[in-house]
């Protein structure tokens, strides 16, 4: 009987799998080297690479598949969309293992920029508790939160919205307590930006209708911080129309402070509502010692002021200086927002 010919050629099969296990090849390197510093977590880093090598396996597997053998070219092709469906998935994990650097939030064409300076505030009485609050913005997936809670620190988390990119950003959050949503507010310049991103010239309603959404999925939010949001920030009708739409939801705006030219403090006080705001970004410099210095510069603010803000993200530099600024971050109180 005569054998129809395989309408998926099995050399075409032999060259995605090869390119299918050189890719996740890179991603295991990659791996390893987002892991390194992370003691704790070797036992997670394990179970990383017997998945890697199980899936590399599978695709050998399919390499010696010989039409000999009397398998459906069909079956092939589904065997074919099934790994790449899993490796789909890993280079999703994989994408923000080379973290986007902080100066995403307020420069991102210029990298080298410092930050917008912070909200002038008053010096604190003499005898004044200081209490530091550090946010850890971009919180998108479960090893960002197992690193936060490397810290053994109330560090306060604030999570981006799901997206295709991040779908289980909201489900992690629901196994925190005092967590925050970092809302992507539209910048003057970034190329990479959120899904349903608030625009400066939307209107009340669908701000409502957005915040409304963010609203079921985290349903404890209580405290909002803006993602990027340098243009819309900086425009006093967007954020009076924002700050009256979280205020009848009972959400609080935090600003990053990703413009010096923001408008929050105005809008916050037509709203009766009391202005917080970014002291100190901890980690816009790369490298362990100078996330020592700002974290120092965040606790000298605290004790001048009363209070501080910080914010940081779950980069490896951030988290290994915070553990090991526990001798500083002891000259202050650690607190939510909720106890500024």
């Amino acid at each position: 009987m005569h054998k129809t010919p395989s309408p998926f050629p099995r050399i075409w099969l032999k060259r995605i799998a090869l390119a299918l296990a050189v890719v996740l090849l890179c991603i295991l390197s990659l791996f390893v080297g987002y892991y390194v510093g992370y003691g704790q977590m070797e036992g997670e880093l394990t179970r990383e690479r017997e998945q890697t090598r199980q899936l590399i396996e599978e695709i050998r597997m399919i390499t010696s598949i010989d039409e000999a053998t009397g398998i459906e070219a069909g079956k092939q092709e589904e065997e074919i969309r099934r790994l790449k469906r899993e490796l789909q998935t890993v280079l999703e994990e994989e994408r923000p293992l080379r973290p986007l650097q902080p100066q995403h939030e307020y420069a991102p064409k210029e990298p080298k920029a410092p930050p917008p300076p912070a909200y002038k505030r008053p010096q604190a009485p003499s005898g004044t508790e200081a209490k530091l609050v550090i946010i850890i913005d971009d919180v998108s997936y479960e090893r960002d939160v197992r690193a936060i809670r490397s810290t053994g620190l109330p560090l306060v988390m604030s999570f981006l919205p799901p997206s295709a990119r991040h779908p289980k950003s909201a489900e992690l959050a629901r196994g925190e307590s005092g967590y925050m949503v970092h809302l992507p507010l539209e910048a003057e310049h970034f190329d990479d930006e959120e899904p349903s991103t608030l625009r400066q010239g939307d209107s009340e309603a669908q701000m409502a209708e957005r915040i409304s959404q963010l609203k079921q999925q985290y349903p404890n939010v209580r405290y909002m911080n803006n993602h990027t949001g340098s243009k819309f920030t900086a425009d006093a009708e967007a954020m009076e129309k924002l700050v009256g739409v979280l205020k009848k939801e009972g959400i609080v705006f935090v600003d990053s402070r990703t413009t010096p030219k923001s408008k929050v403090p105005q809008a916050t006080a037509k709203h009766g509502m009391r202005y917080i705001g970014r002291d100190v970004f901890l980690d816009h410099q790369s490298g362990v010692s100078n996330v020592k210095r700002q974290i120092r510069e965040a606790v000298e603010k605290a004790k001048r002021h009363g209070t501080a803000v910080a914010i940081g993200h779950p980069r490896p530099d951030t988290i290994r200086a915070l553990r090991e600024s526990r001798e500083v971050l002891s000259e202050v109180r650690l607190v939510g927002i909720d106890q500024i």
